[in-house]
């Protein structure tokens, strides 16, 4: 890599990485039968919104006249990992929902940081087409993050009072 361009795309590949593997673990999250109506709701959205996510940042490659490249985003890959390791180990269903909630509170920070890294790439390169884009996901995922960061108080607050 030797100009800025060629680093935005590798960081939009890594993005759209992260968002494909998110959809996958999203779909996981769901099939563990989640008993918090509102924590399902949520997550089904967020995988639907991961696919309007993608989407755009497709746009953003044609408007810039690239095709996408095949890069891995290894912090994904962690979350994945884990969630691996906790279904292989006894829970209850209320721990199971609060671990899904924070794989998915992981999801969404992982998401507004590389949004937040991508818009800055866009803006220095003067991208605008990718950085309307960006602002976008970068809107949706914090609305997501504001969400979650709720239903996590009031989850850990009912399991604390169903253990203690």
């Amino acid at each position: 890599m030797e100009t800025a361009n060629e680093i935005f795309f590798y960081e939009l590949a890594a993005m759209q990485d992260l968002e494909h593997q998110a959809r996958s673990i999203l779909g996981l999250l769901i099939g563990t039968r989640i008993q918090d109506s509102t924590l399902k709701r949520i997550i089904e959205d967020m995988a639907d919104a991961s696919e309007r996510h993608s989407d755009r940042m497709d746009a953003c490659l044609r408007h810039l006249g690239t095709a996408p490249l095949h890069t891995r985003s290894a912090p994904i890959r962690g979350v994945q990992d884990d969630f691996q390791v906790f279904l292989r180990t006894p829970h209850n269903d209320a721990v199971r929902d609060l671990f899904a909630l924070n794989a998915a509170q992981r999801i969404t920070k992982l998401a507004i940081a590389g949004y937040e890294h991508l818009t800055d790439w866009a803006t220095a390169i003067a991208a605008v087409t990718c950085i309307q884009c960006l602002l976008k996901n970068l809107i949706e995922k914090t609305e997501t993050s504001q969400q979650l960061r709720k239903l996590n108080q009031t989850l850990s607050e009912q399991l604390l009072a169903t253990t203690t």
